[in-house]
This record gives C-alpha cells, structure tokens and sequence, in this order.
C-alpha cells in the first residue's frame, strides 16, 4: 500500500509540471489543475509516511517511507523515461 501510495503522489508531482503534463497527457495543464495536481502528491505522500509511522513506529516508520518513497520515485522516473523514448518523432 505504501509503495502504491508513493507511486502515486510522484505521478501527480511530475504531471504537475509541465514538461512532463505535455509528454504524458499533452497541453500545459491550468492552473487550478496544477494545484490539484500538487496538493494530490502531497496528500499522498503524508499518508504514506502517516501509515508507515502508524504501522511501525515513528523512527522505524520514516525511514521505511522515505525507502518507498525512494522507490516510487524511481519507478515514475522509469515510467517517464519509457514513455518519452516510445512518443512518436522521437
């Protein structure tokens, strides 16, 4: 759940920006979507390190969440990068 919840807040911190909002869905995204976008990631990643904290203790917790974090991270990066070399014209 953890991992899934980190996925998820990396993806909508990275299609929060443009460069990455016009690559993936196209057009620049509004500003309103932006703030959404921004405040999804957030929401997300707070609940992920609340649940690990919860489940495993304050200490033991934060370093489990910033691991999944890591991961997650680095699984949208991938993704990004999957998608980017597979665009038509590239």
């Amino acid at each position: 759940m953890s991992l899934l919840l980190a996925i998820v807040a990396f993806a909508c911190l990275a299609g929060a920006m443009n460069r990455h909002h016009v690559e993936v869905i196209g057009g620049k995204p509004s500003h309103s979507r932006v703030r959404l976008l921004r405040l999804a990631g957030t929401v997300a990643l707070l609940g992920m390190v609340a649940l690990e904290m919860t489940r495993e203790g304050a200490a033991f917790g934060a370093l489990l969440a910033l691991g999944y974090a890591s991961v997650g991270a680095g699984i949208v990066l991938l993704a990004l990068t999957v998608t980017r070399s597979l665009s038509p014209g590239r």
